[in-house]
This record gives C-alpha cells, sequence and structure tokens, in this order.
C-alpha cells in the first residue's frame, strides 16, 4: 500500500483544518524542557560465564526532550514535540563479546519530532516522527516497575546468546526468542478520537525513515480504555497493526489496580496473524508506603511464548523486579532478576540469569 493511501488522504485535510484554527488569537507560548539518566549495572550468568557492566537500560533509555506549547482561545493547544535518546550503549545492545559502556549517538536514537494539534471537542492530529497508533499497547501496567520490568523482555538483554550444554554459543539471542509485538514510533500521521466513557480509538499510517536501508510502511488500529472506579483503576489496549508487507499483528493487554491494598495485576498478549509465534505475559505487583521518602514497588512476573525464531520452540522467563521512589530527588532506585529459557528442536539451551541494578533520575 503506497503511503499516500488511505490514511495520509484522510489525515492531510484534517491537519489542513487544524492549520487554519491556529490562526485564532494565541496565548503566550511555553517551553517546557525534561530529561532524565537511568544507567545501572548488568550481571549475566549463560551457565558457563558470568559478565558484569555498566550500561544504559533500554526498557527507559536516557534522554532529553522539548515541548512547545500554545493555547488557542478556541479550546484547542499546539504543539511541537522534541526527543531523543542520548545515545549511551544499551542493555539490549551488550553481550559476552562486547559489553563496554560508551556513547555512540546514530539518527535512529531520535524519539520524536512531532507537530501536534489538540482540539477539545475533534480529538487529537499528529505528523511526524513520534508513536504509531499501538505504541504501549503491551504495556498496560499499574505495579510502578516498568522501568525495570514489562512485557518487551528483549529490552533488557535482547543481545545476549544462549549456551548448549558443553558450553557452545546457540546462535540464538533473546531477542530472537522473545517479542511483545508492541508498537514503535515511526515517521507517520496520526489521529485520536476524543474519550468516550473512558474509550478512545487511534489510527497511524507511517514509514521508517531512520534506521538504513529499511523504508518498510507501517498502518495501526488501536483502541484504548481507561477509567477510574473509586478503589479501582482500569486500564485495557487492543491494537491491530500491518507492518511491512509480510507481517500483521494482534496485540493486546489489560491491568487492575486496586487502591486500598496497592495490588495490581496486568496481562499481556500478541500474535503474529502471518506466522504462529505467539506470547502470554502476567504480572502481579504490590506498592506500599513504608518509608516518608517514596513509595514501594514491588513485582513478580512470568512470560510464556511459542514458534519464536523457530517452528515449535518455546520461550520463557520469570522475572522479580523491585523499585524504590526518592521524591525529593525525582529519584528511583531498582533491582531485578530475570531468568530467561529457550527450547525447540534441536536446541536445549542453558538459562540465562540476568540481575539488573540502577537508578533513573528525572529532571
Amino acid at each position: 500500500m503506497p503511503l499516500s493511501n488511505p490514511i495520509a488522504k484522510l489525515i492531510a485535510p484534517l491537519l489542513m483544518l487544524s492549520a487554519g484554527a491556529a490562526s485564532a488569537q494565541q496565548s503566550d507560548p511555553v517551553w517546557t524542557f525534561y530529561g532524565h539518566l537511568n544507567i545501572g549495572v548488568l550481571s549475566v550468568d549463560d551457565g558457563f560465564d558470568r559478565e558484569t557492566g555498566v550500561t544504559d537500560n533500554d526498557n527507559s533509555n536516557s534522554r532529553i526532550g522539548l515541548i512547545y506549547r500554545r493555547n488557542l482561545d478556541n479550546g484547542s493547544n499546539f504543539r511541537f514535540h522534541f526527543e531523543t535518546a542520548i545515545g549511551l550503549r544499551g542493555s539490549s545492545s551488550i553481550n559476552g563479546a562486547s559489553n563496554s559502556f560508551g556513547q555512540d549517538y546514530r539518527r535512529t536514537e531520535l524519539r520524536k519530532f512531532e507537530f501536534i494539534y489538540e482540539t477539545p471537542n475533534h480529538g487529537t492530529f499528529y505528523a511526524g516522527q513520534g508513536s504509531i497508533a499501538t505504541d504501549g499497547f503491551a504495556e498496560a501496567d499499574f505495579s510502578g516497575t516498568s522501568v525495570i520490568a514489562y512485557s518487551s523482555l528483549q529490552d533488557q538483554a535482547g543481545s545476549q546468546v544462549f549456551r548448549v550444554a558443553g558450553g557452545g554459543l546457540s546462535g540464538v539471542t533473546v531477542g530472537n526468542a522473545f517479542s511483545a509485538f508492541d508498537g514503535a514510533r515511526r515517521f507517520r500521521f496520526r489521529y485520536d478520537t476524543p474519550r468516550f466513557n473512558g474509550f478512545q480509538v487511534a489510527i497511524s499510517g507511517g514509514r521508517e525513515i531512520l534506521a538504513s536501508g529499511n523504508d518498510d510502511e507501517f498502518y495501526d488500529l488501536g483502541l484504548r480504555y481507561d477509567k477510574d472506579y473509586g478503589d479501582y483503576e482500569v486500564a485495557g489496549r487492543l491494537g491491530y497493526s500491518w507492518r511491512g508487507s509480510a507481517e500483521e499483528l494482534l496485540v493486546g493487554s489489560a491491568a487492575l489496580l486496586h487502591k486500598p491494598t496497592g495490588l495490581s495485576l496486568s496481562v499481556a498478549s500478541g500474535s503474529q496473524q502471518k506466522g504462529d509465534a505467539s506470547y502470554v505475559y502476567v504480572k502481579a505487583g504490590l506498592q506500599r508506603d513504608w518509608w516518608s521518602f517514596g513509595r514501594t514497588h514491588l513485582s513478580i512476573d512470568v512470560y510464556e511464548g511459542d514458534d519464536f525464531n523457530v517452528a515449535g520452540s518455546s520461550s520463557s522467563s520469570v522475572g522479580l523486579a523491585a523499585v524504590q521512589k526518592i521524591d525529593k530527588y525525582n529519584l528511583e532506585i531498582y533491582a531485578s532478576h530475570r531468568i530467561y529459557d529457550y527450547r525447540d528442536g534441536a536446541i536445549n539451551a542453558e538459562d540465562l540469569d540476568v540481575t539488573f541494578v540502577g537508578a533513573r533520575w528525572r529532571f
């Protein structure tokens, strides 16, 4: 499908209308600068060797951002949003052969370069590099530990290679064996409807423009649900994604928080519609105000996947995570331990034990 059809044709006139509305009398603009550093120590035991190194945490990599906002008298607002990772070597990139910590900025570090027009009654329009409609749709979660533990397990150790009995390398990485099928960021046009009784629909179409040699087109449709029921908070996501000409994905997640007890439960699942790979991820969380300086968050999660890498394979993982917030300094200190297991008809790999300790400081 060419990019001009059908989504761009639908959204382009709407963007022109939004530009006309922006000519209404405007308030003074507001500039917001933000970012965070998220550095930790990653230790990996592959059954034969243990490697330890300092790394950026790719669950939420270190970044900086800038937002320009101008409110309009018609109740709308116009925003320009720039955000980029700072290019530190990340946890999904290091492995036993290469675990040095350093800085290597590439154009794929650019996360957002987008123009946003938000209306009070007709939804929100986006143009530029940013989140596609299904970005975050595998991540509904109230546990408060997603900085170190969430459904995209490959972000923590994606380049680590499983070993087989005897110590040889299997050639299979965590990234080959695990995925959440979550959406990403691309150059796209996107439209989000207004919220109605907790529901919101998003549609997007775009192209990969930052990765060399990749100009795949992406089309996404997503349904969100967010509702506060007093003692309970509920979130749900369901999305369908067309990626290039060969891949179609169905992905969704749901989360529930019981506020009085601090107990939470989240579930994520996804499957290839052209292919057999699928997974289920379940996470239970507990949060408590045990100390006056910040809330404590704990979680345990389980991942079960089938037919990743090769047909007939199984991928499983169990993880424990703890996050301690220190509100005065905008700081989160965290620790996690995760076990990755992979098996197929030809490979009975040794488990990978991954421990990660670090901190995220927001500014």
